[in-house]
């Protein structure tokens, strides 16, 4: 996760604990928008898969078109 902090952003604190309450703002926001996403289950067993819903399927393991999200474990899926 890459946390940016502007020039501005640095000179317009007035010390290091406002500069670090910023980074750690910053931080929280964007941790916050990464749990967000919503991650595709298996349509067998029902498992989290490690792709979120707006991946590509192209680039996912498992996936049967016209049923969604196989299991990405393949014999490892409990049925």
């Amino acid at each position: 996760m890459d946390i940016k902090i502007t020039e501005l952003e640095i000179l317009s604190n007035p010390n290091d604990y406002a500069l670090g309450e910023l980074v750690r703002e910053k931080y929280w926001d964007l941790k916050n928008t990464y749990e967000k996403k919503i991650y595709d289950e298996c349509v067998i067993c029902g498992r989290k898969s490690p792709y979120t819903i707006d991946t590509h399927v192209d680039f996912r393991v498992g996936f049967i078109e016209g049923a969604g999200q196989g299991c990405f474990l393949g014999d490892n899926c409990e049925k």
